[in-house]
């Protein structure tokens, strides 16, 4: 793969966490504890959102990525997905993160000069 700047990936993690917290549910608190949240945060995270279960997937996102800094990448994002056996939200973050990269990929060529 090419060597981007941080932008897009950290847009790259901002359009996975979006499908991420759209689809993962109500085991929210399992990919929290695989992406190493400890349970003192999941509880806190719990009594911040008692009523929206995206913002609370959101939130253990966002603490995963602050703790993690540049080590918190997509790929360890569909590895945690993977471990928690949710195959589905880890396809569904791979098959945006290739269009993405596609769409790069041509945005590149077509802005390259012929003369």
């Amino acid at each position: 793969t090419a060597l981007y700047c941080s932008a897009p990936s950290f847009l790259d993690l901002r359009a996975a966490f979006d499908i991420v917290c759209d689809h993962i549910g109500r085991d929210w608190r399992r990919l929290a504890r695989q992406l190493k949240v400890s349970d003192t945060r999941i509880d806190g995270i719990e009594e911040r959102y008692p009523r929206s279960l995206m913002e609370r997937v959101r939130e253990s996102l966002r603490i995963w990525k602050d703790a993690e800094r540049e080590k918190a990448t997509v790929e360890r994002l569909v590895e945690a997905l993977r471990a928690c056996q949710m195959n589905l939200v880890a396809d569904l973050v791979e098959e945006e993160q290739q269009a993405r990269a596609s769409r790069r990929e041509s945005e590149a060529v077509s802005s390259m000069s012929w003369d």
